[in-house]
C-alpha cells in the first residue's frame, strides 16, 4: 500500500494541495483530508469552490463535512460515506475515497477557467436570459397597475407593455353569422356592412374582437319591456276621486256601469286567454307526437326501400341465371347440337395434345440451356460474393487502421503536450520502477493463488474418489450379504452390523464437513474482527464524545450571549 499512497500523494500535489512532507495516508489529519477532497472535487466539477480548511466551531465543521460527503455520493461513490469518514479519518476509508476521486479526475487536471463568450449577439442573449429569469422570479402584476409599462426588478427594468398602461376598451362590432341562412341579411353583409377594421379605432380593435360588451340601449325590445315593468297602471278616474270632486249621481252610476263592464271584459279575456293557452299546449303535444311518428315512419320507409332494392337485385340476378340455363337447355335438348359440341370438344382436345407435344419439343433444349446457364451463373455469383466479402473486410480493416492511427496520433500529441507541461523535477523512472514492483507483487500473488487453487482441486478430487469408493464398497457388500442373509443367521447379523457401520461412517463424514464449515466461519469472523479493529471505532467514539461536549459548550455560550444581549 505504500506505493499506492505515494501515487495518491503525488497526484494531490499536482492539484496544488498543501500537504507538506508526508509519506503515507496514515499521517493525514482532518484538515488534510478536507483540503484533498475539496481540491479533487474542484478539479472534477469546474466552477465550484469548496473550503480547504475546517472552521473552528464544531457545528460548522459538521456542515462542511456533510456537504463534501454529499457531493462525493452524487459522483457515484457506493461505499460508506459520511461526515464521520472526514472528521474521524481512517486510513482504509480515506484511501478508498481518494482512489475513487483520482480515477474520476479529468486528463488535464490543471484548473482552467471557462472562456467567456464575446460578441454582441452572445451578450444580447445573455442579457435576455437574465431578464427573463428575473421576471419569472418576480410576482405578476397587471399592466394597468404599472406606470408607463416599465417595472423595476433587481436593479434593472422590465418592459411589461409597449406604452401607457391603461385598461382595455372594447366596442360592439357587427360580425356576420354563418349559421343564419336568410338571403337578405347575406346581401346586406356583403354589400353594405363595413369592414371590422373600419367599425372601431385601431387601438380598440383587438379588445373588441376578444371581448363583446352587452349594451341594452341598442336593443329596443328589451328597453320597452323594462319601461312597461316600471310603469304603474292606474285608472284615469276612480269612484272615490269623482265623489271627492262632488260630481252628479248620474255620472257616478255611468262610471260604475263602465267599470263593471270593463272588469267583466277583462275576466272574459283572461278566460279566453287560458283556453287558448291550453289549446296551444295540446296542439304542441300533438305536433311533437306527430313529429315522432313521422320520424319512425321515415325510418321504417327507409328500411322497406333498402329491402326492396336488395330483393330487386336478387331478382335480376336470378332472372339472368334462368335465361342462361334455359338457353343452354334448349341447345342441349337437340341431338344435332350435342353431336356438334362433342366434335368440337374432341377437336379441341386433339389440338391441345398436339400443342403440348410441340411445346415439349421446344421446351427441353431451352430448359437444358437454362440449367447450364444457371449453374454457370451461380458459380460466378459465388465467386463475386467471395470477392465482395474480401473487399468489405479489407475496407473495414482499412477503416479500423485509420481510426487507430488517428487515435494514436491524437494520444501522441496529448502525451507530448503533457510531457512538456510536466515538471522536470518529477522522476519518470521512479514511477515506472514502482509500477513494475506492483506488477511483480501482483504476479507473485497470482502464482500463490493458483497453487492454492490447484491444491484445493486435488483435495476435492481425492475426497470425491474416496466417497465414491466407500459408496461402491458399501453397495457391493450390501448386495453380497443380503443375498446370503436369506438362509444364514450370521449373514443377517453381519448385514445389521454393516448398516450400523454405514450410518456411523456417514455421521463421521458429516461431522468432518461441519468442522470444516465451522473453521471457515471462524476464519471469516476473525477477518471481520480485524477489519473492524482497523476502523478504530473506539477512537472514533471518543472523538464523537469530545465533539459533543464541545458542541454543548458552544450552545451554552450562545445562549448566555443571547441572554446578555437581551438583558
Amino acid at each position: 500500500m505504500e506505493e499506492v499512497d505515494k501515487i495518491i500523494i503525488e497526484s494531490l500535489k499536482t492539484l496544488e494541495c498543501e500537504l507538506g512532507d508526508i509519506k503515507g495516508l496514515r499521517e493525514f489529519n482532518a484538515d488534510m483530508v478536507v483540503s484533498a477532497l475539496s481540491s479533487c472535487l474542484e478539479a472534477i466539477t469546474p466552477n465550484t469552490i469548496f473550503p480547504k480548511k475546517l472552521p473552528p466551531s464544531m457545528s460548522a465543521r459538521l456542515k462542511v463535512a456533510t456537504n463534501l460527503s454529499d457531493h462525493i455520493k452524487e459522483l457515484g461513490f457506493r461505499g460508506d460515506m459520511g461526515y464521520q469518514t472526514i472528521l474521524y479519518c481512517n486510513e482504509i476509508e480515506i484511501r478508498r475515497v481518494l482512489m475513487f476521486l483520482i480515477e474520476r479526475l479529468p486528463r488535464d487536471t490543471s484548473k482552467t477557467t471557462a472562456n467567456e463568450q464575446t460578441g454582441y449577439v452572445a451578450r444580447l442573449i445573455q442579457s435576455i436570459e437574465e431578464n427573463i429569469k428575473n421576471s419569472l422570479e418576480e410576482m405578476w402584476v397587471p399592466s394597468c397597475f404599472v406606470s408607463k409599462g416599465i417595472r423595476e426588478c433587481r436593479g434593472g427594468y422590465i418592459v411589461v407593455s409597449t406604452g401607457d398602461s391603461s385598461p382595455l376598451m372594447s366596442q360592439s362590432l357587427e360580425v356576420p353569422n354563418s349559421k343564419i341562412e336568410r338571403e337578405i341579411l347575406k346581401q346586406y353583409w356583403v354589400h353594405n356592412l363595413p369592414d371590422v377594421t373600419k367599425q372601431c379605432s385601431p387601438k380598440n380593435l383587438i379588445p373588441s374582437l376578444l371581448f363583446k360588451d352587452i349594451e341594452f340601449s341598442r336593443n329596443s325590445r328589451l328597453v320597452e319591456l323594462i319601461k312597461k315593468k316600471n310603469q304603474t297602471t292606474e285608472l284615469p278616474d276612480t269612484i272615490e276621486k269623482i265623489i271627492l270632486r262632488k260630481e252628479s249621481p248620474e255620472k257616478i252610476l255611468d262610471l260604475e256601469k263602465k267599470i263593471t263592464t270593463t272588469r267583466e271584459n277583462e275576466n272574459h279575456g283572461e278566460k279566453k286567454l287560458k283556453i287558448l293557452l291550453d289549446e296551444i299546449e295540446r296542439v304542441k303535444s300533438e305536433y311533437i307526437t306527430l313529429q315522432d311518428n313521422a320520424k319512425a315512419d321515415e325510418l321504417q320507409l327507409s328500411q322497406v326501400v333498402a329491402t326492396k332494392n336488395d330483393k330487386q337485385n336478387k331478382l335480376k340476378e336470378s332472372l339472368a341465371k334462368l335465361k342462361l340455363k334455359t338457353k343452354t337447355l334448349a341447345i342441349i335438348n337437340k341431338e344435332e347440337n350435342m353431336v356438334k359440341l362433342k366434335s368440337l370438344v374432341q377437336n379441341a382436345h386433339d389440338r391441345l395434345e398436339e400443342l403440348a407435344k410441340q411445346w415439349n419439343e421446344i421446351q427441353t433444349p431451352l430448359l437444358e440451356e437454362y440449367n447450364s446457364l444457371k449453374n454457370s451463373l451461380t458459380s460466378e455469383e459465388a465467386k463475386f460474393q467471395e470477392d465482395q466479402q474480401k473487399l468489405t473486410s479489407t475496407r473495414e480493416t482499412y477503416k479500423k487502421l485509420v481510426e487507430d492511427l488517428n487515435e494514436k496520433t491524437v494520444l501522441e500529441q496529448s502525451l507530448s503536450e503533457k510531457c512538456k507541461q510536466l515538471n522536470r523535477t518529477n522522476n519518470r523512472s521512479a514511477y515506472t520502477r514502482r509500477i513494475l514492483e506492483i506488477i511483480g507483487n501482483i504476479r507473485k500473488q497470482n502464482v500463490e493463488i493458483e497453487h492454492i487453487l490447484k491444491d484445493t482441486r486435488t483435495v476435492q478430487k481425492d475426497i470425491n474418489n474416496l466417497t465414491g469408493q466407500v459408496d461402491r464398497s458399501f453397495t457391493l457388500s450390501d448386495e453380497l450379504i443380503f443375498f446370503d442373509a436369506k438362509n444364514d443367521e450370521t449373514a443377517r447379523k453381519a448385514y445389521k452390523l454393516l448398516a450400523a457401520l454405514r450410518d456411523e461412517c456417514s455421521n463421521i463424514l458429516k461431522a468432518v464437513t461441519d468442522i470444516g464449515l465451522a473453521e471457515r466461519e471462524s476464519r471469516n469472523l476473525q477477518e471481520q474482527i480485524e477489519s473492524e479493529k482497523s476502523k478504530e471505532i473506539g477512537v472514533k467514539l471518543d472523538r464523537v464524545y469530545s465533539d459533543l461536549t464541545q458542541i454543548q459548550r458552544e450552545t451554552e455560550m450562545l445562549i448566555k450571549n443571547s441572554q446578555v444581549s437581551q438583558g
